[in-house]
């Protein structure tokens, strides 16, 4: 008899708990509803903006916002009393902006005239020539080159900017086109490099340059600028170069204005006295090799006809470290196209030069046709530190040029 009892006892109070829970959802929803309609009725759906009394200029006149964008404003500029030509400008810029309405279509735009000339040039830094004669293409097969020089004398810089080349040669134009630009005599191994903006015979660059240099060493000083050309394989190839020589008081005189220079290449420039030879030089890191290759020489001035051979010597501060020499080979105009070879530390590169010397065999001491000297500002000037560095830079590439011999009396002055 208890046991009825007890489950109907459990039945009721679970239905009166479950009628208690639904009540107080019912309620909890039904209050919750009135609170979000109260809010809604507190904030109107349109959102009224107060009239700005201050005139403000719009960036759109007629335009059309969507959901994610927001119009701005630009605030209001301070007036005061117009100028004769802001008046004129002001009428000019109403009359251009009647006659392109479709400017004013831009949404975020503004067009302030002559009021921010953010981006706009000095034309008075520089002085462009005036007659189509000074852009005119050279004569013959021979390479121009535009540029502009200014010497700042308060921050003793000089500043030089390249502007264009022409008259390429056929076989240039399909290659990249850089020029290396250096200040002699210096001991700075960078040089300063523009690339070509485009291909072609008639290459523009417009880069500037900056080098730093005193008041009391720019009439010694020399501005180099050779061109190359780089093939596919990543190899640069000379088209010519200049060297023009810094006066203070001609800087002064064609300050910013465009200057042009036809370029010497290789076989305009005039042979030494002594003759010339062409080298090619590699330093490798890893495996701590330096490599010299004698290739060619040219306008000797041989004595007999016992032929010539070359002696190259490795010298660490004053101590000859290794000598070798290359096959001997007749005629004034000799080609030798020998690899020789040197061990040298990294640490050792601004300590350290190359001697090369053109002998003539005999039977009593070999008779000295010329002698040059290639290494770092220590040792070099000139073309011969221009290929020391040129060489430390490259590594991954044998780096060729030709030297002139110096005479035999400078062989004292070296050793």
């Amino acid at each position: 008899m208890a046991d009825p009892l007890v489950a109907l006892a459990c039945g009721l109070s679970a239905a009166f708990l479950f009628l208690l829970l639904f009540g107080l959802s019912v309620y909890l929803l039904w209050r919750k509803r009135r609170t979000q309609a109260l809010y809604r009725g507190l904030i109107p759906a349109t959102p009224t903006i107060p009239r700005c009394t201050t005139p403000v200029l719009q960036t759109s006149q007629s335009s059309s916002y969507g959901s994610g964008d927001v119009p701005f404003f630009v605030p209001p500029r301070f007036k005061r009393a117009p100028q004769p030509n802001e008046e004129k400008e002001e009428r000019e810029y109403a009359e251009e902006w009647d006659l392109h309405p479709d400017l004013n279509t831009q949404r975020g735009s503004v067009t302030l005239g002559s009021w921010f000339p953010l981006g706009s040039i000095r034309p008075d830094l520089y002085q462009l020539p005036e007659e189509p004669s000074e852009w005119a293409l050279p004569d013959g097969s021979a390479v121009r080159l535009w540029f502009a020089l200014r010497y700042q004398q308060e921050r003793e810089q000089l500043v030089v900017s390249l502007l264009r080349a022409a008259n390429l040669p056929v076989q240039c134009q399909g290659n990249g086109t850089l020029v290396k630009l250096q200040l002699l005599p210096s001991d700075d191994r960078r040089q300063r490099q523009a690339k070509a903006r485009r291909k072609g015979c008639h290459p523009q660059f417009n880069d500037t340059f900056v080098f730093q240099v005193s008041n009391g060493c720019i009439d010694q000083c020399s501005l180099k600028m050779s061109m190359y050309t780089v093939d596919h394989q990543k190899k640069h190839h000379l088209v010519g170069q200049v060297m023009i020589p810094l006066r203070h008081s001609e800087l002064k005189e064609t300050a910013g204005k465009v200057q042009w220079r036809d370029l010497d290449n290789e076989s305009d420039q005039p042979l030494s006295k002594n003759g010339d030879i062409q080298v090619s030089l590699n330093y490798n890191q890893s495996l701590h090799r330096l490599t010299m290759v004698v290739l060619r020489a040219r306008g000797l001035q041989c004595c007999s006809d016992s032929g010539v051979c070359a002696q190259v010597s490795l010298k660490i501060h004053t101590q000859v470290v290794r000598n070798k020499w290359t096959t001997v080979v007749k005629g004034n105009n000799p080609s030798f196209n020998e690899r020789l070879t040197f061990r040298l530390l990294p640490m050792q590169l601004d300590a350290a030069c190359l001697t090369l010397q053109l002998q003539q065999p005999s039977t009593e001491e070999p008779v000295l046709l010329g002698i040059v000297v290639i290494g770092p500002f220590m040792y070099a000037r000139g073309r011969e530190l221009e290929h020391w560095n040129d060489m430390v830079s490259k590594p991954q590439e044998l780096v060729r040029q030709w030297h002139p011999l110096g005479s035999a009396d400078t062989v004292q002055e070296l050793q």
